[in-house]
């Protein structure tokens, strides 16, 4: 267990004047909410909340250095991973806006050695994520490359050889790579790097000082260590990355300071006139009339008739999310190093300065009337849209949700996860667990459910998720073999990804545990000699043998294949 959360040993900047319809019970149930979730002696938080032009709050929370227990100061620089791609955009839009580019050019008058498959993709189309291009963070062998660095070209030649998801402008799923397309036609129109470009038209006109492109070749003061969660009370440094990989993307750091800069200068025509920032802040629109909830490098939602402009982001060891309410002007930006996604926490703390709290999902008993046979929802339905991507950017194999009924319980289950319960919240509509994630199925006229909607409140990324129900029984139980004890102790070991992550493999008598990066020990179920499964999880494992009869690796099918080799 977590130790009690000291506010003594956070690091505090309370600016008063604050705008008196900000209570002081508001500030306390903001310091509340960040020390439950940033504890004084582990990778912690900064935050920053403004109203109106005006501070609010500015604090740190935890450790910048658990080495050298330096605590998080307000001041200090975090890699704000996608918050990048705002930046990116507003770029392109500076272009645009000086008739320098048009949005609706085809991406090869600016990249004519892109192999497109013979589509038209458009500008428009790489910065709302419509291009179909597969995001290159998810392709098998990803993981390997980002430490090692490459040309912008060899980075581009990596992703771009793959099929289209989609035909561009008729679906959404979020892609890394069309925003590195994006800085590349940046660079080529105006022949400066793009941080160049950034620093010119963004970061020195609005005295960002402490923002700048992350890079190897240079020291950066006041810069905070990033850390991987193990599991218990245990963290590790993150893995290295080479920033090349991340370019338009994900590569810009800066301070929670800065960032109040940027979306002040949002509000006037400093940087952009107010209608290319209302296309970067408004819903692409799909060629079948869907509404895609993303801008340019902007989600954008409605919640209680309040607009939603936000995004997040995520590198090795850190996380961000900024959420603007524009009508408000609200602003509430979290910078982490530790991979502990701040979503959540900034949503909370901006709809309760805006005076609509969230309000947490009411599980409840059905009354008589509404009495629903839980088997109707029983069943295999096909995904196809996972999170913020296309089910098919993880790899050519098909995803399913395993809806199942346990004791008058029903369970939802996706290829490569976990079970959780399903809670009912009104007819036809649940919570997944105690979450703000919905489950809502859809009835025919005749035939019963049909399909499933899932929905995150407030924000839902992308258009809607909808799964269609199959006519595919579900999958059996898995069976196991018991294997001798000989057979199990030649795997024991440690099994490296190449990203810093690893598994360890241990034997106890006749039984097989995995520990994955630290975390809890698990009991491994052979499905044969080499090929073995969790059942808490969707995950299977095959060890490696080479010809010598050696176990020199694994191979992790969760999803997406992952090979680790076996280093001792």
């Amino acid at each position: 267990m977590k130790p009690l959360f000291l506010i003594i040993f956070a690091t505090i900047t309370l600016i008063q004047g604050y705008p008196q319809k900000t209570s002081r019970q508001d500030l306390v149930y903001i310091d509340s909410l960040m020390n439950r979730y940033y504890a004084w002696n582990e990778p912690g938080a900064v935050i920053l909340v403004a109203q109106e032009g005006k501070t609010l709050i500015r604090r740190a929370y935890g450790l910048a250095n658990l080495e050298l227990h330096v605590q998080n100061r307000p001041e200090y620089v975090f890699p704000i991973g996608s918050l990048t791609k705002q930046f990116t955009a507003i770029s392109v839009l500076q272009l645009a806006q000086e008739g320098k580019l048009f949005l609706q050019d085809d991406i090869r008058q600016y990249l004519p050695w892109y192999n497109t498959h013979g589509r038209v993709i458009t500008i428009d189309h790489l910065l709302s994520h419509t291009s179909g291009i597969i995001s290159y963070s998810e392709k098998e062998g990803f993981i390997n490359k980002i430490m090692i660095p490459h040309s912008k070209y060899e980075v581009a030649q990596f992703f771009m050889n793959d099929s289209l998801l989609f035909e561009p402008g008729s679906d959404w799923s979020y892609s890394n790579s069309g925003y590195f397309l994006a800085g590349l036609i940046v660079e080529e129109v105006t022949g400066m790097t793009l941080g160049e470009f950034m620093q010119k038209n963004i970061f020195g006109p609005l005295q960002m000082t402490n923002t700048s492109i992350a890079t190897h070749q240079r020291l950066v003061p006041l810069s905070v260590t990033g850390y991987s969660h193990l599991g218990n009370d245990d963290y590790r440094k993150a893995a290295y990355f080479n920033w090349t990989w991340l370019f338009a993307a994900a590569d810009i750091i800066s301070t929670v300071d800065d960032l109040l800069k940027w979306d002040e200068a949002l509000y006037g025509e400093r940087i952009l006139r107010k209608e290319w920032l209302e296309k970067a802040w408004s819903s692409y629109i799909l060629s079948n009339g869907q509404k895609t909830k993303y801008g340019y490098g902007f989600s954008t939602n409605i919640y209680n008739g309040l607009d939603l402009i936000a995004h997040g982001g995520g590198v090795y060891g850190f996380m961000s999310y900024a959420v603007r309410i524009p009508s408000r002007q609200i602003f509430v930006i979290i910078l982490s190093n530790k991979t502990l996604n701040p979503a959540n926490l900034a949503y909370q703390i901006a709809l309760r300065i805006a005076g609509e709290p969230l309000t947490s999902i009411r599980i409840r008993q059905y009354p008589e009337q509404d009495f629903q046979d839980p088997n109707d929802f029983v069943g295999v339905y096909e995904i196809r849209r996972l999170g913020t991507r296309m089910a098919r950017n993880y790899g050519n194999k098909k995803m399913y949700r395993y809806i199942t009924l346990r004791n008058d319980t029903l369970f939802s289950q996706i290829t490569g996860d976990s079970k959780f319960p399903l809670l009912p919240v009104s007819k036809d509509l649940y919570s997944i667990g105690y979450s703000n994630i919905l489950i809502q199925f859809n009835r025919g006229y005749e035939e019963g459910i049909h399909s499933l909607e899932v929905i995150s409140e407030p924000l839902n990324y992308g258009p809607m998720q909808i799964e269609f129900k199959t006519s595919l029984p579900l999958p059996a139980e898995k069976s196991y073999i018991t294997l001798d004890k000989a057979i199990l102790e030649r795997y024991t070991g440690n099994y490296d990804f190449g990203d810093g992550d690893f598994i360890v493999v241990s034997v106890m008598g006749n039984r097989i545990f995995i520990e994955y990066s630290g975390g809890n020990k698990e009991e491994i179920f052979a499905e044969s000699d080499t090929r073995f499964f969790l059942k808490s999880v969707d995950i299977t494992f095959e060890f490696i043998i080479n010809q010598a009869g050696m176990v020199n690796g694994l191979i992790m099918d969760q999803i997406s294949r992952y090979e680790a080799k076996k280093i001792d």
